[in-house]
This record gives C-alpha cells, sequence and structure tokens, in this order.
C-alpha cells in the first residue's frame, strides 16, 4: 500500500510539474512576444490550448494535433519589419530562460525539505530549459529554441533560412493570399536540413497554385514526394495540398 502510494504521489508530481512547466516555458515566449509589441497567437500546452476564436475572442479548447502538446507559445507582428526577425530570436531565448528562473525560485522551497512534488517542480522546469537551449536538439517542426537562436545570430546561410520561414509564418497570418518571397523559398530549397527544403518547396507550390501554374506545381510536389520520407511528420503534416 505504502508502494503504491508512493508511486501515485510520483505520478501525480510529474503531470502538474510537467504542465506548470509548460505553461511556465510557452508563457515565456509569448510574454516576451507582447513585451515588444506583437499580438498573442496560440499557447498550447499538452492536450489544451488557448487561441483566437472566429468570433475575435480567446477560448479555451482541445488540441487535436497530438504532434503540438509538446507545447507551442507564440506572438506575432502586427506588421512587417526588419527588426522582426531579432525580437523574434529574443523571443525563443524568452521561454528556456523563464523555465530555468522558474525552476530556480521552486528550488528554494527545497530548504524547508524535499518533498517528491517540489523535486519535480524544481527539477523538471530546469531541465526543460536547458533541454530547449541544446543547439542540437530539435524540438516539435524545426531546431530547438537554442538552435534557432544560434542560427539566427550567426548570420549567413543558416540566418537566411530562419528568416525565410519566420516571414512565410508572419504571411500565412497577416495575408493568407500573399506570395511568398522567391529569395525566401530559394533560401529554403537550398538548405542542408530537408525540413527547410520540404516547407521551401511546398510555398513554391502555393506561389505556383496562385499562379495556375500547373507544372511547376507537378515539379514542386514531385520535389516534395523525394524527401517527404526524411522529414518530420509534424512539417508534412503541416503542409496541406488541394489542388
Amino acid at each position: 500500500m505504502e508502494v503504491m502510494k508512493t508511486v501515485l504521489e510520483c505520478i501525480g508530481s510529474w503531470i502538474v510539474a510537467y504542465f506548470v512547466s509548460g505553461i511556465v516555458h510557452e508563457g515565456g515566449h509569448v510574454v516576451a512576444g507582447l513585451a515588444q509589441g506583437w499580438k498573442f497567437e496560440l499557447l498550447v500546452v499538452g492536450p489544451l490550448k488557448l487561441y483566437w476564436g472566429e468570433n475575435g475572442k480567446l477560448r479555451l479548447g482541445i488540441e487535436k494535433n497530438i504532434l503540438l502538446w509538446c507545447g507551442i507559445g507564440g506572438a506575432a507582428p502586427t506588421e512587417q519589419s526588419e527588426a522582426n526577425l531579432k525580437k523574434f530570436a529574443r523571443t525563443l531565448l524568452a521561454g528556456p530562460l523563464a523555465s530555468i528562473l522558474f525552476g530556480m525560485l521552486c528550488g528554494i522551497s527545497l530548504f524547508w525539505g524535499v518533498t517528491v512534488f517540489r523535486a519535480m517542480m524544481t527539477f523538471i522546469p530546469i531541465g526543460m530549459g536547458f533541454f530547449c537551449l541544446n543547439p542540437k536538439t530539435k524540438t516539435g517542426i524545426l531546431y530547438s529554441d537554442g538552435g534557432r537562436f544560434l542560427r539566427i545570430m550567426k548570420g549567413g546561410k543558416t540566418a537566411e533560412e530562419e528568416k525565410a520561414v519566420f516571414e512565410a509564418g508572419f504571411l500565412e497570418k497577416m495575408n493568407p493570399n500573399g506570395r511568398y518571397d522567391e529569395q525566401g523559398i530559394q533560401a529554403m530549397t537550398s538548405s542542408d536540413d530537408v525540413a527547410f527544403q520540404f516547407l521551401g518547396h511546398y510555398y513554391a507550390w502555393l506561389n505556383a497554385k496562385k499562379d495556375q501554374n500547373e507544372e511547376e506545381m507537378k515539379l514542386r510536389r514531385g520535389n516534395m514526394e523525394q524527401i517527404k520520407k526524411d522529414v518530420p511528420k509534424a512539417v508534412t503534416d503541416m503542409c496541406v495540398m488541394e489542388d
């Protein structure tokens, strides 16, 4: 009986600590964006999501895509600006730093006695923060927060790739009928990373569709099919193609 009680305590503490840590982490991204004048877009932690409904009001709902349960928190620019990429870099760091700071603050409670719950609330957010700062880690769709930050700060090819993906996402939100930047598409399709290549061909396919260029659409679809097996499912699922 005592063993079962301990097991349930550990499981319950882990679930609560992970959920709270996720809110803190993703909330860090959101708050950083809002502090720079951006608009709240989405917050997903586990199966729960906070988003804008069709009536323009914030709604709490269930996220059906299990691949997104690892967490998403974001705010988006309200206008196009050269400063947006640097602002985005700062929002990337805000999540892991919020996690580490929160875990350290929770760690103070350990001085009053070590319990399973206090330990979980200390080490899970800290672990989450350092995991997401690891530049070699991939979480969700692309690189980790730390990886994307370094790719932007490094400049050159990797920064152009991140800029292209960021601006494509911005265009989807602000003007779904707009054209994707050809230079950005070239930056993605020439990437060494197949996920970026796949996205580049997808945005090129969307441009071709707007132009009613069936030959170009067929070419881009073929390029995507060739590399699809090596692309994360989270990426392929977001690239919906309807002729």
